[in-house]
């Protein structure tokens, strides 16, 4: 995205607020005073909303920053509360003046509360729970007020432990098993916040500041930046592995396939890593240190060497290795755009002989653009949109029928990306309009590219298909030029952030600047993009989106542009529509949704609390269900249902679950509707 001047004015002014001197100050806190006074003053300039620094963004700051800390209730005392209330209306002020002392000062009480909870938790291991007498715990509890007194706190959580007990127990985990899991998630828990610096604190206090402003704004530290950057290009350097965080160790959770790791071939899973040492230098441990901590020490510049020990369990016990592996650039393929062309079979009403459709099919998990290999090489950088033109040019070359692009859970990515993307299927026209800040500017972004693909096309959406998947949603929507299937509308994220870096060492800050809008004047924002045709789901009646989240933005509208239609698909809908519900009506499948969504609305949203006695009976009645629908299955019944998973084909990429069924079927009416109007 471009950044105006006024934006590129903004940046150059925070640059000077941040000493040169402070850049090599490693060892020292980074968030000091004039620090945080020049991010508060320019993220508050920057911010779409342009609102004001005040009181009453103040009192959003502390509920939130308090909430971050203790979401449940279940720690702080009501007294702890009301001791630092009497500054929530003084946040603004203190910000304003660089003085992030008071985050420090909740933050040490609240470690203080931890640590009573964690002996509260080592007494109730050693008692003995009884499951026949019932009790009650509230399943949403931020609403709850906080325990007055220790002693209440010591009722709230000997409850929460019997409920969790058997959750665990309901789930075939022993007690005792059960209460080593609960002790060592709550062990990790206080280790991992006594781990804190003052650093990690103050960036809680200025992410809560940022989230009383939207959901979307944040402060990235340096750390958070990487992982950011890493998620938006899918590549990064290193050696190739997923680390977890378990019980003071870090753990090697898997090997990327094709990395630096995989290559040598002495790392497995599981192997717990001890020491860490940087080319020929000694090892240092990483024992208890925290998991963000060990990945800085273990990633590294492409071609540099990493030394690591560590522990692997055998059958006679631990062995202590060392190995040294040559870090590289590792790309993350599990996140690019995967295509796969499928035959799909569908039988005309009132005939027996069969038609035979091959659809492209593409999934699209996020729309990831190196922008950094943008900006040094334009002709040949990676990004979402390079590779699903290339796809989509294979598709043209195959001649395939018709394409599903799949953007279910698709959470957005580069707006350039989108944009690119629609002209794919649209060519040079309008695709979104972007508002600045205090309306300052309205651009209308067109896309560059030429149409690659322009036959039948259905776009999959679900509720949690955001940002840059709304714009690409939207404009086909507006265009007529795809059907959109799936949950009955997207997520509703319809602002811009941006990204402002900040000098090495101090993160970025990401901004909310613009809101986008679609050519029709629509905005996307807590509305979401209606699909044509919608599949029976859960997401449809669980509160879920853009509206549900706490200080998001409003929705607007404006003037449309101009733009010419290039489908017309409003005439078919209806009849696509009746084609898919009669199919729903017959499949077992989309029935049980049905029956779950049921459920829910009936038996599980209106709860505002549950029982010991009743998880017990609720558990029952589900096993009992099973175990009459296994006993009601014949053996063709099984047979069939194996049949129809869509994995027969060991090298298939693309998933064929009961919604991607129903969305080829969808397309397969399309083609042939199509044609019969021709």
């Amino acid at each position: 995205m471009k950044v105006s001047n006024y934006f590129s004015l903004c940046l150059a002014l925070l640059f000077l607020l941040f000493p040169p001197f402070l850049a090599a100050q490693d060892e020292n806190p980074k968030l000091t005073g004039p620090v945080v006074k020049g991010i508060v003053e320019q993220f508050v300039s920057m911010h779409y909303a342009q609102k004001p620094l005040d009181d009453e963004m103040s009192a959003k700051i502390f509920s939130l920053y308090m909430n971050r800390l203790d979401p449940a209730h279940y720690y702080f005392l009501a007294a702890d509360v009301a001791e630092y209330r009497k500054y929530e209306t003084r946040i603004d002020d203190m910000l304003l003046r660089g003085n992030a002392k008071l985050s420090l000062d909740i933050f040490e009480r609240f470690k203080t509360r931890l640590s009573e909870r964690l002996a509260m938790m080592e007494e109730f291991m050693g008692e003995d729970f009884d499951f026949s007498r019932d009790a009650n715990w509230t399943l949403e509890r931020d609403e709850v007020p906080h325990p007055e007194t220790t002693e209440e706190a010591r009722k709230i959580w000997r409850t929460k432990v019997k409920f969790d007990l058997l959750t665990l127990k309901l789930g075939d985990t022993s007690v005792e098993d059960g209460k080593e899991r609960l002790m060592k998630r709550v062990r990790g828990l206080w280790k991992d916040y006594f781990q804190y610096e003052n650093d990690d604190i103050v960036s809680m206090f200025l992410n809560s500041m940022a989230a009383a402003y939207d959901p979307h704004s944040s402060y990235l530290a340096a750390q958070d930046l990487k992982n950011f950057d890493i998620s938006i290009k899918l590549s990064l350097e290193g050696i190739g592995a997923v680390l977890r965080w378990e019980d003071g160790y870090t753990v090697v959770n898997s090997i990327v396939p094709g990395g630096a790791a995989a290559r040598q071939g002495k790392l497995k899973a599981d192997d717990r890593i001890i020491a860490v040492a940087q080319g020929d230098q000694a090892f240092e441990s990483v024992i208890d240190m925290r998991l963000n901590d060990v990945v800085q020490l273990i990633r590294g510049k492409r071609g540099t060497k990493v030394g690591l020990q560590i522990l692997r369990k055998t059958k006679k016990g631990f062995d202590t290795l060392k190995f040294i592996i040559v870090r590289d650039k590792i790309v993350l393929k599990d996140g690019e755009a995967q295509a796969q062309i499928i035959e799909q079979s569908s039988t005309e009403e009132n005939k027996t002989a069969k038609e035979t459709h091959r659809i492209g099919v593409i999934k699209l998990p996020s729309f990831y653009v190196d922008f950094n290999g943008r900006r040094k090489n334009p002709k040949n950088f990676k990004s979402s949109s390079r590779d699903v033109k290339k796809h989509l040019e294979e598709f043209v070359q195959e001649k395939v029928d018709g394409v599903i692009l799949d953007l279910r859970s698709n959470g957005g990515g580069g707006l350039d990306e989108a944009i690119s993307m629609a002209g794919l299927f649209i060519g040079h026209n309008p695709v979104v309009i972007v508002r600045q800040s205090g309306g300052r500017r309205v651009t209308v972004h067109r896309s560059r590219e030429r149409v690659v693909y322009g036959g039948p096309l259905l776009i999959m959406l679900n509720r949690y298909s955001a940002s840059a998947s709304e714009i690409l949603a939207g404009a086909m929507h507006d265009y007529q030029r795809a059907i959109l299937a799936g949950d009955t509308t997207t997520f509703g994220k319809g602002t811009v952030q941006n990204i402002f870096q900040l000098p090495e060492g101090y993160g970025a800050l990401k901004v909310t600047i613009a809101q986008f809008y679609r050519v029709s004047g629509w905005s996307t924002q807590n509305r979401g993009v209606e699909t044509s045709l919608v599949l029976p789901s859960l997401n449809n009646a669980r509160e879920i989106g853009e509206s549900t989240l706490d200080n998001a933005l409003p929705w607007r509208s404006i003037d449309p542009v101009s733009y010419r239609v290039s489908g017309n698909l409003k005439k078919i809908i209806p009849e696509l529509r009746q084609l898919s519900k009669n199919r729903i009506a017959n499949s077992d499948f989309f029935q049980k949704v049905n029956e779950d969504v049921q459920e829910y609305l009936t038996n599980i949203k209106p709860l505002e609390y549950t029982s010991i006695l009743k998880m017990q009976q609720d558990d029952q009645r589900r096993n009992d269900q099973r175990d009459q629908e296994l006993a009601n299955a014949t053996e063709k019944d099984v047979e069939d249902v194996s049949a129809d998973t869509g994995h027969a084909d060991d090298k298939m990429v693309i998933v064929r679950d009961e919604y991607m069924n129903e969305s080829l079927a969808i397309l397969a009416d399309y083609i042939k509707l199509q044609r019969r109007t021709e």
